[in-house]
């Protein structure tokens, strides 16, 4: 008979999972998160041990829920001899929600997205007035840099239009694959159960996470000289953004869940001191383990992204060297919820040099040098996805309301991290129509507001009990921890750019990154086109 009841009720629980699987994410923001909302049942044991849905938790999350909400206490003999007269579904309590680590996660890829580099709206050919004929000839000899700054300007009432494309694949997040990130409940959560007078304590659990994040970008810029020595920049993005994610496997490490005497038992816990499944004990393979998908979602975004103003004058420049201040100022005019924008209003003052080689059998060495620091006010972005904690369920059994957490989920806003910038590298002219540049970018990330802490850690928990043998596990994997950190991020970009007829430049670039701090897309190509006139 129990055998049956066990069969019934896992039966029971692969049904509701299998329609829990696909979840509508109302935006981009919301994939990761939603993707572990599912309908739970509640379950209560009959006289026969046969298992009996006495509610449904709609759109809960992963929760471990503790026994003893009231404040009551039970001692672990009497919930094992079934003497207890405090035992009732009603006593169980959200202890801890998985899901808060999933929207730090979440908070730390959409952080991740407003540090994307933008090709520059520099010319790739620069004009200046000869001063015997009047003419405006090119003035340069290299056609500039990819993601970097030159420290020259277009040249009074001149213009330039350029496009340019960008494929972002995000693989790893702090060298983790983003397809296998593991997540991790720490556990400690008090319960209502004594085991004499010690307080036992819920256990630590995980699951699985795997995610596709997918942002192609196409970038038009134009640039105006408003005098020789002042250029005026504005660059528009438009951006589709992807995302999926699966969460499954959700595992509590509680050993048999049936308790220990604290004699022929070596394990304390109490299966009903932390279990995935708020109700009477049925079963504790099932009420620790969320067999397969719990869920999944998806969902891809179009439009605008947000707006750059860039202004940059010369201060210095003659034939060898050339220095630039400016300014960048992003406004939030793209959809931060779907990853289309920042989702707030971002300064970056930077200066820009170049330096200039004389020609040697044709080729001209430019190395350069750009140094910014961009702030960003509060956004979506910078916060986290909070749960509703206030969601209840009547059980139809009579026996009360169980509260739990679940959707709809609320963004928090808080500021995004700062970035100091700055990039070395050099442009190599091979005459006048062809050149190769290549740059080392690096990124500190959080020096003054810190990017959300999401670190590995571990707990200690119990395997599966073989008779009065229990083995400790650690388990591992993930954490929200509180607070913030700064990291720094290394990449390289290696460009090539060809005058293909008059001043139309073709522009291709190779972004690859050197760490793996953070969101990390390896390989990015980029293509593009400019125009000056």
């Amino acid at each position: 008979m129990m055998r049956a009841a066990k069969l019934a009720l896992l039966s029971a629980i692969a049904m509701t999972l299998v329609y829990a699987q696909s979840q509508p994410a109302p935006n981009n923001f919301n994939v990761l998160s939603w993707s572990s909302v599912f309908n739970q049942t509640v379950y209560k044991a009959n006289s026969t041990g046969a298992p009996v849905a006495i509610g449904v938790l709609q759109q809960a999350v992963p929760n471990v829920y503790a026994f003893g909400a009231n404040g009551n206490t039970t001692q672990l003999s009497a919930l094992v001899t079934g003497t207890s007269t405090n035992f009732t579904p009603t006593n169980f309590q959200v202890n801890a929600s998985l899901v808060r680590v999933n929207n730090a996660i979440n908070s730390s890829v959409a952080t991740a997205l407003g540090l994307i580099p933008l090709a520059s709206p520099a010319s790739g050919v620069i004009f200046r007035k000869d001063p015997l004929t009047g003419v405006d000839l090119p003035a340069c000899s290299t056609l500039g840099p990819v993601f970097t700054e030159r420290g020259e300007t277009i040249g009074k009432r001149k213009w330039y239009i350029g496009v340019s494309h960008e494929d972002f694949h995000f693989t790893k997040l702090n060298g983790q694959s983003l397809n296998s990130l593991q997540v991790l409940y720490q556990g400690g959560g008090a319960s209502g159960i004594l085991n004499g007078a010690t307080r036992l304590t819920s256990y630590p659990a995980t699951f699985d996470v795997g995610m596709d994040v997918r942002l192609s970008q196409n970038i038009a810029f134009v640039t105006y000289g408003a005098t020789d020595r002042l250029d005026i920049s504005v660059g528009l993005p438009l951006v589709h953004a992807a995302v999926a994610a699966r969460t499954y496997n959700g595992i509590l490490y509680a050993g048999t869940g049936l308790g220990g005497d604290g004699t022929n038992n070596p394990n304390p816990n109490c299966w009903c001191a932390g279990t995935f499944n708020p109700g009477y004990f049925v079963n504790s393979g099932i009420n620790f383990t969320l067999p397969g998908t719990i869920g999944q979602a998806n969902s891809g975004k179009s439009g605008f992204g947000d707006l750059l103003l860039r202004v940059k004058g010369t201060v210095v420049h003659n034939s060898h060297a050339a220095v630039a201040v400016g300014g960048d100022l992003r406004f939030a005019t793209g959809d931060a919820e779907n990853y289309l924008g920042t989702g707030t209003t971002s300064f970056k003052p930077f200066v820009a040099v170049s330096l200039y080689t004389g020609a040697a059998h044709g080729i001209v060495f430019a190395p350069h040098v750009n140094v910014g620091w961009q702030f960003s006010g509060k956004s979506v972005l910078g916060g986290q996805l909070q749960p509703n904690d206030t969601l209840h369920t009547t059980l139809t059994d009579g026996s009360g309301i169980i509260t739990y957490s679940g959707a709809p989920l609320t963004a928090t806003k808080d500021y995004l991290p700062d970035v100091f910038s700055w990039a070395l590298g050099s442009e190599v002219a091979f005459g006048r129509r062809n050149t190769l540049i290549v740059d080392i970018l690096g990124n500190q990330v959080g020096w003054v507001h810190g990017a959300p802490n999401l670190t590995s850690s571990s707990a200690q928990g119990f395997t599966p009990c073989n008779g009065s043998s229990c083995s400790a596990v650690t388990a591992t994997g993930l954490t929200g921890a509180s607070g913030t950190t700064s990291y720094s991020q290394y990449s390289g970009a290696f460009g090539y750019k060809a005058r293909l007829a008059g001043n139309l430049v073709f522009t291709f670039n190779a972004l690859t990154r050197f760490d793996s701090n953070g969101l990390t897309a390896r390989f990015t190509p980029l293509y593009g086109l400019g125009y000056s006139f």
